[in-house]
């Protein structure tokens, strides 16, 4: 049996069996399986409340990763830094390789670190000035004119939330 179907089964396995039950009738969709797939037991039996009332939002398919993440899902391969070496917990759906973290914030102060260590080496190799833009706001090429290290360049980083 290859190694993806395995993981699908233990995903499966792993799920309350009133939420197999539904995606066995068809009530959920694959995306709703798959995201609960993420889901600690407690959130499952959370979900299956909304679920049955009919009075509250129930997030289904992507709304519910959110959900899940408290609107913060952000993907593992968006790190700058050693997710390994970080020990910042990360949450996979056994479906595919969807890697998310467990809390954003402690990820945000990671990334920030980060982002501070590139702009120091950029200093070290003789950039004149290296500026953070602050998260959220844009950059606007338009506005500014290339220049090279030699002739004075600057480099401007932009930290976006890439939450979702």
């Amino acid at each position: 049996m290859p190694e993806p179907m395995v993981k699908r089964i233990l995903a499966l396995g792993n799920l309350l069996p009133r939420i197999r039950s539904l995606y066995a009738k068809e009530k959920i969709s694959s995306g709703t399986v798959r995201h609960l797939t993420m889901a600690c037991k407690s959130q499952q039996r959370a979900w299956l409340a909304l679920f049955d009332d009919a009075d509250a939002y129930c997030p289904q398919g992507n709304q519910l990763k959110g959900w899940l993440f408290g609107g913060g899902a952000i993907k593992a391969d968006h790190a700058l830094f050693d997710i390994e070496a970080s020990g910042l917990a990360i949450i996979a759906d056994l479906f595919g390789d969807e890697r998310y973290f467990a809390d954003s914030d402690a990820f945000w102060a990671a990334q920030l670190a980060a982002v501070e260590a590139r702009r120091a080496r950029f200093l070290e190799e003789g950039w004149s000035d290296v500026a953070v833009l602050p998260t959220g706001d844009y950059f606007r090429s338009w506005e500014f004119r290339q220049a090279p290290k030699r002739k004075g360049g600057r480099i401007y980083i932009e930290v976006r939330d890439i939450s979702g």
